[in-house]
């Protein structure tokens, strides 16, 4: 007994030093670095990226139909969109100027593709600045089908047709090439979003309108987005925690805006395919630069959560946003909803909750705020 009384003594003391202040200092840091992690950010930064995706959907709504003085004018589409790609440029001062090391640390680590990732991944992994043209045309061309679908359609109904069949498209990937779980529940969630996506924007009335064509621009716009997702996640997710890389990538993304798609844009009005109209007077100029802004914003956002979270966690929080433009369009334009389009907005809602398992003690989020180590989203 009495050789155990310094080994409790001990013990007190060892206890009274983990509860001091010094380690209380380090746990409370250790705490916050844990609630930073990217795992634990990216549910947030897709509800953001959902929000502005939202208001900016407002924005272009308004910059299309709103009134123009005589001496006005808004951007061509293709103009637009391209300038709605360029905030990346941000980061080209770092990359330039303290960037030799940097830009030479991205491109060693990018090519650490795990063994037997395929002649495809290895490529475009081996080489960032080259792959980050592919994904600007990607990027370009379902933005691109969404706007052209959008002039044909009613905008609720090009909307649900893209979030409803991106999230099956996305799930489907997501099985094959990330190991995601078929569940029952999961595909009742899917079955929900794409009978409610149709249901909420009203979609029997607008079918029979004969706007095909705007309904395939739809489904080739969900296809690019598709595409666009898994294929960044399949091929960078080794750099998933690289915060420099998808600043470095955007970078490139954007100044592949500059050197290539924007001759092309010269070559479509050369051909008369589209001609290009500068915007002309202050107010269109503002509403262009602020559209430009934050659909950039969404851009990096939309990236960060493709590399953080789930594969179903940006497609999922995006489905949000159908109910969320209509309820905008009820207050802005006094646009009042029918039965069957207000059942719709619940069952995206309900779709959501399914599929990311969000009232299930399982579910990856779930996890990830219980247990801080190593967990993802």
């Amino acid at each position: 007994m009495q050789r155990d009384a310094p080994r409790l003594v001990s013990s007190a003391e060892d206890l009274t030093r983990l509860e001091g202040p010094a380690c209380s200092g380090e746990s409370q840091a250790a705490l916050s670095s844990r609630l930073l992690r990217p795992s634990l950010l990216a549910p947030w930064a897709a509800a953001l990226s959902c929000l502005l995706f939202c208001g900016n959907s407002e924005l272009l709504q308004s910059l299309q139909r709103g009134p123009l003085e005589a001496d006005q004018r808004h951007a061509s589409p293709l103009l637009n969109l391209a300038l709605c790609h360029l905030g990346g440029l941000l980061f080209v001062p770092y990359f330039l100027c303290g960037a030799g090391r940097a830009s030479a640390s991205i491109d060693a680590k990018a090519p650490l593709v795990p063994p037997g990732s395929g002649l495809a991944r290895s490529c475009l992994a081996s080489s960032p600045c080259a792959a980050a043209l592919v994904f600007g045309l990607l990027l370009m061309s379902y933005n691109y089908a969404w706007l052209r679908s959008a002039t044909l359609l009613a905008a609720g109904l090009t909307n649900a047709i893209f979030l409803a069949v991106s999230v099956a498209l996305v799930y489907l990937a997501s099985v094959f090439l990330f190991a995601e779980a078929v569940t029952p529940r999961r595909l009742l969630g899917i079955a929900l979003a794409l009978g409610g996506s149709m249901l909420a924007s009203g979609g029997g009335r607008v079918f029979t309108s004969g706007g095909g064509v705007g309904v395939a621009l739809a489904f080739a716009a969900a296809g690019g987005y598709t595409v666009y997702q898994i294929l960044f996640r399949y091929v960078f997710s080794h750099l998933k925690q690289d915060v420099a890389f998808l600043a470095y990538f955007g970078a490139w993304v954007s100044a592949w805006h500059v050197i290539a798609i924007f001759p092309m844009i010269l070559l479509a009005d050369f051909t008369e395919y589209e001609k290009l109209e500068f915007p002309r007077g202050r107010s269109a100029w503002l509403c262009t630069l602020a559209s430009a802004l934050i659909a950039s914003t969404v851009n990096a956002l939309n990236l960060c959560v493709v590399m953080w979270g789930s594969p179903m966690l940006l497609p999922s929080t995006s489905a949000f946003s159908v109910p969320l433009i209509v309820f905008l369009d009820f207050v802005l334009h006094e646009a009042r909803p029918r039965g069957l389009e207000l059942l719709g907005h619940s069952l995206v809602v309900l779709s959501v909750v399914l599929i990311m398992r969000l009232g299930s003690s399982s579910s990856s989020l779930g996890r990830s705020l219980k247990q801080y180590p190593n967990t993802e989203v």
